[in-house]
């Protein structure tokens, strides 16, 4: 009891102090900005910073896909140094006579390494985990550590605000290292859902984080030194931060397992459209309430997709490092989609004397209806077909699944598992859903590989497949 508590608070407290440290390093550009601006902090460290979150992200993909980086591999020190060196270097004036902008660029693209790593690294650690409630609990403790400690790391002058992030992150690290030495990982994971319907569902929890983060960047950089900079500039950006840890806190507690993205971005999409309508007519009168809005639930969307992340990779068997890899460059090429789109309205409003709140209205609209429309609509149009022939499938899967079991002579047992592993479920999962344990499942998966006589999950599922179109 008292082990499993203090793997916990490791887990709690060293993620919660590594999303402090890289939250400060975001915020005031590594320690040289105070005078922040909504989000977007520094557009010439901002820009940099999503460029090298992007091809990091890219670069662990292509490592996972080729069978170079395997499950634990990841190393945090590299990122580590990364960022202690980017606070370094702005405490010190290191740079100071470096050209225009050199010093921020070299500082974003510190902090986008750094950033990509080393959530990647906690998230691989959390869906090690024994059992989903553990990994939640420690995600969720984490945000909130985090929302209580991010302000403390930047507001006593500019010595402390880039020596407390480095003190955090060294403090983060000591306790990740604490907490792999008694885990194990699992040898493989793939990299794609099995079943189509899957498959759409992680799209769809994608494209809501996507569109949402392109909508923040739309709104802030167009505001930005015009005359509706109140919009943003009015925003204490620690209130969003509460409010969406402490929904994410709610959720978790209503569905322990994994809130969806989906149901998140559903919940904030009358009230975004709300806001947004209202722009054109009101945007004076609304103040800095449209960013407040705006950037909690995109923080609340963003803080349930980690969950997400750790649970989809769980149950799915996927790769964790492909899974956050994807969500972090895919949210940095995101805000870099609209930080150009949000400078083209500015543009477009000065040179043609339109009304940047009415432009900046409709562009936001537009993506955030297009995933409600596009991508819940569609994938509901794609099972809807598949409902109405619901039982004649289901019934040809079991007879799939009773004609491999019998021809293989597979036990009562052996045969529940068999289902399991034909919908493409993870060991991990299976254990959990049967209430046992894991060494007790891979001992029946790997007498079932024996009996029928496959080698890997996909070709199981391979013949349960051809078996059932048989049926049909």
């Amino acid at each position: 009891m008292a082990d499993g508590l203090t793997k916990m608070a490791l887990g709690i407290f060293g993620f919660g102090f590594c999303k402090a440290s890289l939250g400060a390093a975001y915020m005031t550009a590594m320690g040289s900005v105070f005078s922040t601006v909504g989000f977007v902090s520094e557009l010439n460290f901002m820009v940099p910073m999503l460029v090298s979150s992007l091809l990091t992200a890219s670069a662990l993909v292509l490592m996972v896909r080729s069978r170079r980086l395997l499950s634990g591999a990841l190393r945090q020190y590299p990122a580590v140094i990364s960022l202690s060196s980017g606070f370094l270097l702005s405490a010190g004036d290191l740079l100071s006579r470096s050209p225009d902008g050199f010093a921020a660029a070299l500082c974003g693209a510190l902090c986008g390494y750094s950033s990509t790593i080393l959530n990647a690294v906690w998230l691989d650690v959390f869906a090690a985990e024994e059992d989903t409630a553990s990994s939640t609990v420690q995600i969720v403790g984490a945000l909130v550590v985090q929302c209580i400690a991010s302000p403390l790391l930047v507001a006593f002058g500019r010595f402390w605000s880039c020596t407390l992030p480095i003190l955090s992150v060294g403090l983060s690290s000591w306790l990740l290292s604490r907490k792999k030495r008694t885990m194990s990982f699992p040898e493989h994971r793939t990299s794609m859902p099995a079943v189509p319907p899957e498959r759409r569902d992680l799209t769809l929890a994608y494209l809501c984080v996507f569109a949402l983060v392109g909508v923040v960047g739309i709104l802030h950089t167009a505001v930005l030194g015009s005359q509706s900079e109140h919009l943003v500039g009015d925003v204490d950006m620690w209130i969003p931060l509460a409010a969406a840890t402490l929904v994410t806190l709610l959720l978790a507690l209503i569905a322990l397992r994994s809130p969806h993205p989906a149901s998140v971005y559903n919940a904030c999409l009358p009230l975004l459209l709300l806001i947004l309508s209202l722009l054109p007519f009101l945007g004076d009168g609304l103040g800095g309430l449209v960013g407040l809005v705006m950037i909690a639930c995109y923080d609340a969307c963003s803080m349930v997709f980690l969950l997400y992340i750790v649970d989809s990779a769980r149950r799915l068997d996927l790769s964790t490092y492909i899974l956050s890899a994807a969500y972090l460059g895919g949210s940095a090429l995101s805000l870099l989609t609209g930080l150009g789109v949000g400078s083209i309205l500015r543009s477009l409003s000065v040179d043609y004397g339109l009304s940047l709140l009415t432009l900046l209205a409709f562009a936001a609209i537009y993506p955030l209806a297009g995933v409600l429309v596009f991508g819940i609509s569609k994938a509901r149009r794609q099972l809807g077909p598949r409902t109405s022939d619901s039982n004649s499938i289901d019934n040809a899967f079991e007879g799939g699944v009773e004609g491999i079991a019998a021809a293989s002579g597979l036990t009562r047992r052996e045969r529940e598992i068999l289902r399991y592993l034909a919908r493409g479920r993870s060991a991990r999962y299976i254990a959990e859903d049967l209430v046992l344990s894991e060494n007790t499942v891979w001992a029946h998966i790997k007498r079932i590989y024996s009996k029928t006589g496959v080698h890997t999950k996909q070709e199981l599922m391979s013949i349960v497949e051809k078996m059932a179109e048989g049926k049909e």
